[in-house]
C-alpha cells in the first residue's frame, strides 16, 4: 500500500471528506431515518464497562477441572508382604463427578453497553446507525459516546475508535475517525494540515476544537471537564494547555483493491503525539517516539477504566479583523455544557 503524492493528498482528502459530509447532512436532515439505538434496550443500570481481562477464560476453567484429579502415587518404599490393604484409600476424584464445563458469560460490546447508559443528546441527529455519534447544527456541536480506556500509562491519543489504539488512549469511542471528520464539517469546522517532519518540523494546523468530556459517577451525579485537564505533561506535571486543531488526516489508495481509505480510521482520531495521519492533533510539537512520549492520563482526574462518557466537540471561532461573532452559550466553546447534554433513562441517577 502506498500513500498518494504529498501535493495531491490534501485535495483528495478534502473532496472525499466533502462527499462524506454531504451524506452526513442528508442523514441529519432526514429525521425519519434517525433510528435511536439507545431506546431499543431497557437499561440494567448505570455502571462501569466490563473490561476484557475480567471475562472468564476457557483455559482457566480447564485448569480448575484438572486440579480435581490427583496424580498417581509412586511406590518408593520397601516391598511389603502384607498384600493389599483391606481398606484401600478412597479415590476422591473417581467418586466425585467432574464439574461440567460452562461457557463464559457473554460480554456486551461497547456499543451495546453504551447504548444502555444515556439517551441521545437533545436536539442532535444521529449521523450513522453503526456509530454513537450525533451532530447539532444549531449549537455547532458534535457528540460522541465512549468510555475510559486507560487511566495511567504513556499516551499517544486522547481518543481513538473502539478496537484500535485503546492501550494508548484515555478514551475509546464508538465512531470512526472519518465519521467524526464528516460531523465536524457539518457543524462548519475547517480543516488544516497535519504535522510535517521533513525537512523541518511544521506543527499541525486547522480550526481549533474545544473538547469537553461529560460523565456520571456511580451515584448518577453529572460531571463535565475540559478534556485537556485529563492530559498531564510528564515534564511540567501540569495539564496540557494547547488546543486541538482539526488537521484533517488524509487518504491513501490501496494498490491491491484500488480503494481509498481514510488514514485516521486506523486509530489516530484525537492525538496528543504528532502524527501525519491525525484527524485532530495538538497544536504543538509532541514526539510520537515511544521513549519520548510527553503525556499521560492525569491521575486523580480521570475516572476509573470503563466509565461511560460523552464527548462534546465545539469549534472555536476563527479570529477575524471584524467583531467577534455573537454566540449562544451552547455555541460558545468556553462555556461548560450543561447537564442536559447527558440525559439518563427514567429510573437512572440524575
Amino acid at each position: 500500500m502506498t500513500a498518494p503524492n504529498a501535493e495531491n493528498e490534501r485535495n483528495t482528502a478534502e473532496s472525499a471528506a466533502d462527499g462524506v459530509a454531504a451524506a452526513a447532512v442528508a442523514v441529519e436532515i432526514d429525521a425519519s431515518s434517525d433510528v435511536d439505538v439507545a431506546k431499543q434496550t431497557a437499561p440494567s443500570g448505570l455502571r462501569q464497562l466490563p473490561m476484557a481481562e475480567e471475562k472468564p477464560k476457557d483455559e482457566d476453567l480447564v485448569k480448575k477441572t484438572a486440579a480435581g484429579v490427583s496424580a498417581p502415587e509412586s511406590d518408593s518404599g520397601p516391598e511389603s508382604n502384607a498384600g493389599p490393604s483391606a481398606t484401600p484409600k478412597a479415590d476422591v476424584a473417581a467418586e466425585e463427578p467432574e464439574p461440567a464445563m460452562e461457557d463464559p458469560e457473554p460480554q456486551m460490546s461497547p456499543a451495546e453497553f453504551l447504548s444502555k447508559q444515556f439517551l441521545p443528546p437533545p436536539g442532535a441527529k444521529r449521523l450513522s446507525q453503526e456509530s454513537l455519534l450525533w451532530v447539532d447544527r444549531k449549537s455547532n456541536r458534535v457528540y460522541i459516546d465512549g468510555y475510559v480506556a486507560i487511566d495511567r500509562g504513556a499516551l499517544e491519543m486522547f481518543a481513538c475508535p473502539v478496537g484500535s489504539k485503546e492501550h494508548e488512549s484515555i478514551v475509546a469511542v464508538v465512531a470512526k475517525s472519518s465519521e467524526v471528520h464528516a460531523a465536524l464539517l457539518v457543524v462548519g469546522a475547517k480543516t488544516g494540515t497535519t504535522a510535517m517532519f521533513t525537512p523541518n518540523f511544521v506543527p499541525p494546523t486547522g480550526q481549533a476544537i474545544r473538547v469537553w468530556v461529560s460523565w456520571r459517577d456511580k451515584q448518577g451525579k453529572f460531571h463535565v471537564e475540559d478534556a485537556r485537564r485529563w492530559v498531564q505533561d510528564t515534564e511540567t506535571k501540569e495539564s496540557v494547555e494547547a488546543d486541538w486543531v482539526f488537521a484533517g488526516s488524509g487518504f491513501y489508495k490501496d494498490e491491491e483493491d484500488g480503494r481509498e481509505y481514510y488514514r485516521a480510521d486506523g486509530g489516530d482520531m484525537i492525538c496528543v503525539s504528532n502524527f501525519s495521519t491525525a484527524m485532530m492533533d495538538l497544536s504543538l510539537a509532541s514526539s510520537a517516539d515511544a521513549d519520548s512520549l510527553l503525556f499521560r492520563p492525569f491521575e486523580g482526574r480521570v475516572p476509573e477504566r470503563g466509565t461511560p462518557l460523552r464527548l462534546i466537540l465545539v469549534p472555536i471561532p476563527v479570529p477575524t479583523d471584524g467583531p467577534p461573532p455573537e454566540l449562544t452559550p451552547e455555541q460558545d466553546p468556553n462555556v461548560k455544557p450543561q447537564e442536559s447534554v447527558l440525559p439518563v433513562r427514567e429510573g437512572e441517577g440524575k
